[in-house]
């Protein structure tokens, strides 16, 4: 059994296969769709090429780790931004949380349309990106993580209070005089432990008598 398309997985069986990476970043201010070398294909109706105007190329892609534990898979995308203007655009603060995929496909060279379904290697969004100065080039590097990583997010700002309940419903009065709440409800995390304890029913009244030494039974 294989993930990849039949089609995909019988070329790469083959004596010869021309491979191909795409790369496809959804800013909010553009899309760009590279390709790992200086050529062209359409992938789902869409075209890739090895370069993208007023954006630059794709320079290279570190190993894809795995995720254990609380940690999403991910990796490190390299792009060579056309100008300072690319740099700029490639780095704006608004592109955090943009979705990124790499793909890695084959190609009919009689025909130049790829061949079945390319392989999705990760579908992530963008973290942060880090500008590299060289000799003669700069470069910006992608983090990348898995989509994962959403949800693994604490999201500590989610309360059940009037604020955020205002925040999320504007205008919307539902909690304003919510009372009788005896339970602390806690979204996305574990209940805190220790501070005060809250005791309920039998054993409540248990404990008041037990704190009242002039109290018999």
């Amino acid at each position: 059994m294989t993930v990849l398309s039949p089609a995909l997985d019988a070329a790469l069986a083959g004596a010869r296969v021309t491979m191909f990476g795409a790369l496809k970043i959804e800013l909010p201010a553009m899309t760009a769709r590279l390709l790992d070398g200086s050529a062209e294909i359409a992938i789902d109706g869409e075209d890739y090429a090895g370069a993208v105007d007023q954006f630059g190329v794709w320079e290279s892609i570190e190993e894809i780790e795995d995720g254990f534990g609380d940690e999403a898979p991910g990796t490190t995308v390299t792009i060579l931004p056309e100008d300072d203007a690319a740099a700029a655009l490639i780095s704006d603060p608004d592109n955090q949380n943009s979705p990124i995929t790499v793909m890695v496909g084959a190609r009919d060279d009689e025909t130049g349309l790829v061949i079945g379904e390319p392989y999705v290697a990760i579908r992530g969004v963008i973290d942060v990106p880090i500008h590299t100065f060289g000799m003669r080039e700069a470069s910006v590097e992608l983090d990348v993580v898995s989509e994962m990583e959403l949800l693994m997010f604490n999201d500590e700002d989610r309360v059940m209070s009037p604020a955020f309940h205002h925040r999320v419903w504007p205008g919307e009065l539902g909690m304003d005089h919510c009372t009788g709440v005896t339970d602390n409800g806690y979204w996305g995390q574990n209940p805190p432990s220790g501070g005060v304890q809250t005791t309920r029913g039998m054993n409540a009244i248990r404990q008041a008598i037990e704190n009242r030494p002039n109290v018999r039974l």
